[in-house]
């Protein structure tokens, strides 16, 4: 499996405070051992080393067992892009989840 911890661009003071986990994928072969979940929780802990207060992600709504996942270890869903991709010719809704990762969920 692999996961990126991307860091928001230098020149973007305002949302300094805020970590992307982007292109996170577990290959079929190794799914349903818990992979996704320790993948996840090492980028998160990640964050935090790196002093980031807040992790923010986008998933499309096909992906079921990852949005399980991410609403399982405390992502928040705050929005819906109606045509965040196409899939097999298919357009597809996107959801959008943030988790604050400071003690007591405030951002300092």
């Amino acid at each position: 499996g692999s996961a990126q911890l991307a860091r928001p661009p230098r020149n973007n003071e305002a949302q300094a405070f805020a970590a992307t986990l982007t292109h996170s994928f577990i290959a079929p072969f190794a799914r349903g051992h818990g992979l996704a979940r320790l993948l996840t929780e090492r980028a998160e802990d990640g964050a935090r080393a790196l002093g980031y207060h807040v992790i923010n992600l986008d998933v499309r709504e096909t992906q079921e067992a990852a949005i399980r996942l991410y609403e399982s270890l405390g992502y928040t869903r705050w929005g819906t892009h109606p045509v965040y991709a196409r899939i097999q010719g298919r357009t597809v809704r996107g959801f959008y989840f943030y988790k604050l990762l400071q003690p007591g969920g405030k951002i300092a």
